[in-house]
């Protein structure tokens, strides 16, 4: 099916559906497709931290998961 035939069908379903959820649902997906995604931008802070973080597992300066609950877990023991 062409993208023009879609459309068309896309169109006369749109068309016939009374069905506000149908629609609503219809219109966000269209929106999402539509809008610019929103760059996110860093500080030069949270550039360097990203580094430091970077550099931490880079030299093993890390812990596991596992390592990790079973410090919390000595945490909340306290």
């Amino acid at each position: 099916m062409s993208s023009k035939e879609m459309k068309k069908q896309l169109i006369d379903k749109i068309q016939s559906t009374d069905d506000h959820k149908i629609l609503e649902e219809v219109y966000r997906i269209l929106e999402i497709s539509t809008q610019e995604i929103d760059m996110i931008m860093l500080t030069d802070d949270q550039k360097s931290e990203i580094d430091k973080g970077i550099r931490d597992i880079q030299e093993g300066r890390y812990l596991t998961n596992e390592a990790a609950n079973s410090e919390i877990n000595e945490w909340l023991k306290k």
